[in-house]
């Protein structure tokens, strides 16, 4: 009779044994929820991160077919690194030469052709509006037709037709125009240039590798401008290729193709070149080439968190598997009485399922709410806003949220319920029922492999999180050749005329007497950025075929000094080196120690007075070497050293005027910077930064990925360290009366303390023994991205173990004093 009852026993009897036996063990079932649910919660975080960096540009319609063009050299420019801009003829060409090519659009950054940008607005009724605009791409009319960037209004295939026309953002109309329709209204560049808004786009959204707040068309220069231009390597050409295209086979044609139409210049200078097709929604992660439009993010980076996440999760599920085969010394007698009643193992392996479940369940109702309420302050924290996708479709258009959701809290409830149901239910009644132990050493062993496993991702997270923070402090703190700190960088005027010279001169000699003022500089570039113009530079003896290919800067002769950066042989330029840089006029030039070794010389002090020639423009210049320049970081520390040749220009200006103030009075120094930049530049609008804050914007993906690591290696520890809280006090649980006893025989605390904690320690051992190659291989991998980066000190492989260590002694001992400290008589009453 009882037999057939247990057979019939309901899905509610189910459920009301887990209920009861859930909270019967209140504490387990808490640190089984909270840490499924932080596990759960902490990789749904990583992988909508991941699917946010994954998910770059796949919103445009033609994204399997999109590509762009870039270019690498060999020969004599084989030291410069493949491009990501090519020659504004590359589209025009291929769209006539290849069938496989229906469309394309070239787009290039606005600061190529002027030095900044006022934008200004003149209402009808109240005060003018003027900003300095920094995004602004010049590109083809066929832009909004080759990219999906969504029309507020205006027509796709003609807003950028017209050379005077113009396409803004949402933001930017409104911040010109506010609720009035911006269709027709008139802007005016630089005071002077009436551009027509024609169309207004979506603000560009976050996952674009093209930024851009405002279009012009490229048809300002022209009706066909740049179509046979092949001598300017600036422009990112993109092409639609039709549906089917074999990329392999169209790649095959470019060699024949690059001949056809750089073959004489190719000759002529000793250098080869090739183009390759790049797909658009590849850019971001995979591509890391010069001039690329914004800094980009990284595969494997981003294969490594999600890794991470995998890792979290794991550590989670494990410890619901170690607490639950820990416990069925306490769940061995239910099980005996059950089955000697008639219940059979297929029934207690769905009990301990269900438990899996609804305590999975739980965690995942726990997870939405940590997820939803920390969405805003995560975004924050990793500086992208990625909460807007969050439940909208991801890889490969599927619900990416859901389909996880149901994937994690199946997988999840399966793996975890698994081993204990079938452990638990496997148990012979008539041996539990006598009081014989059911920890078999097997059982002992797979939770010892268990958490050894869950000691060597936490160490290997933490020495992660260790490597890149180092690297990232390296890169900020290190030494760049020169001094950033206190120097301010003032935009110079977009608004000129024809005594912009004077107005220069002016503004100059009038910071030098301003006392909070220590030095000032005018140049064409600045430290944080990659120098725009590059040319090829040789020895004056040499023919084409030594051309070396150089970045060439504009400073004046307060460059080194306002920076601080160390001349190692010759003198520094004087006002006097200016010329006008016309075909074989001489001139004094400044070059780095790149050159120097670039050039031939033996040494810095042979270069000094030596002859040079440099290309600018389409003419050799001919110069005398007057100094050499410690090389210095011009870019981050990812990259190496440029080759970099500085000369006098002929003219007041640049396109940044770099003021080096006194750290005491820098609020005041900005005040009267700005008096004097408005007299001096009517009508302009004053723009600075300050160049450290600026340099390490190139840092900002960096900094991202060392808070995520350390965010996520913060909770991993964290669902270790509440595993094992309950698994050591079970384990003291079960040794309560063994400590008894040991204490009534003499036993200290201090020695009940080593002897519960032992066994633990011996686990952290084991697992730093198999981490630290693991770290070794990871941690050198991932450095060989940088030019200049850490040593692998000694550090690094000690301090990740020891500080598990100590957590891991911190919270067992937490447990272990209490009953180490308890009465022995309370332990051993019932013996």
């Amino acid at each position: 009779m009882l037999k057939a009852l247990c057979k019939q026993l309901t899905v509610q009897n189910y459920f009301k044994i887990a209920r009861r036996n859930l909270w019967r063990s209140k504490g387990f079932s808490a640190i089984n929820i909270f840490g499924l649910a932080i596990g759960i919660s902490a990789c749904f975080f990583i992988f909508q991160y991941v699917n946010f960096e994954s998910d770059y540009d796949k919103f445009n319609t033609n994204a399997e077919n999109l590509y762009r063009v870039p270019i690498s050299y060999s020969g004599s420019m084989a030291n410069v690194p493949t491009t990501a801009a090519n020659h504004p003829a590359v589209g025009p060409a291929m769209k006539a030469d290849f069938p496989e090519v229906v469309d394309f659009v070239r787009v290039v950054h606005a600061s190529l052709f002027m030095n900044a940008f006022t934008m200004s607005y003149t209402p009808p009724v109240g005060e003018p509006k003027s900003f300095n605009e920094s995004n602004i791409y010049i590109t083809d009319a066929s832009f909004f037709n080759v990219f999906s960037y969504p029309l507020i209004s205006g027509d796709k295939k003609t807003c950028l037709s017209n050379e005077s026309s113009i396409a803004i953002s949402e933001s930017e109309a409104k911040k010109y125009f506010g609720q009035q329709n911006p269709i027709g209204q008139t802007l005016k560049l630089n005071g002077r240039v009436p551009m027509k808004v024609t169309a207004v786009f979506a603000d560009v959204p976050e996952n674009s590798h093209l930024k851009f707040d405002m279009l012009v068309p490229i048809a300002v220069f022209g009706p066909k401008f740049g179509e046979d231009n092949w001598a300017w390597p600036e422009f990112y050409n993109y092409v639609v290729l039709a549906p089917g295209t074999d990329i392999k086979k169209l790649e095959a044609k470019f060699p024949a193709f690059i001949e056809r139409y750089l073959g004489p210049k190719m000759k002529e200078l000793n250098f080869k070149c090739a183009f390759q097709l790049q797909k658009v929604t590849d850019i971001h992660l995979t591509s890391n080439y010069l001039k690329e439009a914004e800094a980009n993010g990284s595969e494997k980076e981003i294969y490594f968190l999600a890794v991470i996440g995998v890792f979290i999760l794991f550590i989670a599920w494990i410890n619901y598997i170690n607490l639950s085969t820990a416990k069925s010394m306490e769940r061995a007698k239910e099980v005996g009485l059950r089955k000697v009643v008639g219940a059979e193992k297929q029934q207690l392996v769905i009990q301990f399922l269900l438990e899996s479940f609804i305590v999975n369940f739980l965690a995942l109702i726990v997870a939405a709410i940590i997820i939803f309420s920390l969405t805003s302050s995560f975004n924050h924290f990793i500086g992208r806003d990625i909460s807007t996708n969050f439940f909208s479709t991801g890889l490969g258009g599927k619900p990416f949220f859901w389909v996880s959701v149901v994937a994690v809290f199946v997988s999840g409830a399966l793996l975890v319920g698994a081993y204990p149901a079938f452990v638990l239910s496997s148990f012979l009644p008539v041996r539990v029922l006598k009081g014989a132990p059911v920890q078999t050493g097997k059982g002992i062993s797979l939770r010892k492999v268990l958490v050894s496993f869950q000691f060597v991702l936490s160490i290997i997270l933490i020495a992660s999180t260790f490597v890149v923070f180092k690297q990232f402090n390296f890169m900020r703190n290190g030494n760049l050749g020169y001094e950033k700190d206190q120097i301010l960088i003032v935009k110079a005027p977009a608004i000129r005329d024809s005594t912009i010279g004077n107005q220069f001169g002016y503004f100059k000699a009038e910071i030098q007497n301003t006392s909070s003022v220590i030095d000032a500089s005018a140049t064409s570039d600045i430290p944080g950025n990659m120098i725009r113009y590059r040319n090829s530079v040789r020895k004056a003896s040499q023919d084409k075929q030594h051309n070396f290919t150089t970045y060439l800067m504009e400073i004046d002769e307060k460059f080194v000094p306002t920076y601080n950066i160390q001349l190692v042989a010759g003198k520094n330029l004087e006002a006097t080196d200016s010329s006008s840089l016309a075909t074989n006029v001489y001139t004094k030039v400044l070059i780095n120690e790149e050159i120097v070794k670039a050039l031939g010389f033996k040494s810095a002090e042979e270069a000094i007075n030596q002859d040079i020639k440099f290309v600018l423009g389409e003419d050799d210049v001919l110069c005398k070497i007057s100094g050499v320049v410690k090389n210095f970081h011009q870019r981050s520390l990812k990259e190496k050293f440029d080759p970099i040749l500085f000369y006098y220009p002929n003219y007041q200006g640049g396109k940044y005027i770099s003021v080096k103030l006194k750290a005491a009075d820098a609020s005041r120094g900005i005040s009267d910077l700005e008096s004097l930049y408005k007299k001096a530049f009517p009508g302009n609008v004053f723009e600075y930064f300050f160049l450290d804050e600026y340099f390490n914007r190139q840092y900002e993906a960096d900094a991202r990925l060392g808070n995520v690591f350390g965010l996520f290696a913060i909770l991993a520890i964290m669902v270790a360290c509440m595993g094992l809280l309950g698994l050591s006090s079970f384990v003291i649980k079960l040794r309560t009366k063994e400590i008894g006893i040991r204490k009534v025989l003499g036993a200290s605390v201090s020695g009940l303390l080593v002897l519960i904690s032992k066994d633990f320690v011996k686990l952290v051992c084991i697992a730093s023994v198999i981490a630290i190659p693991v770290i070794y291989l990871a941690a050198s991998t991932w450095l060989d991205n940088y030019a200049f980066h850490i040593a692998l000190g000694i550090s690094i492989f000690i301090v990740p173990p020891l500080l598990l260590l100590i957590v891991t002694l911190i919270t067992i001992c937490l447990q272990s004093l209490k009953a180490a400290l308890t009465n022995p008589v309370k332990s051993l009453r019932n013996e």
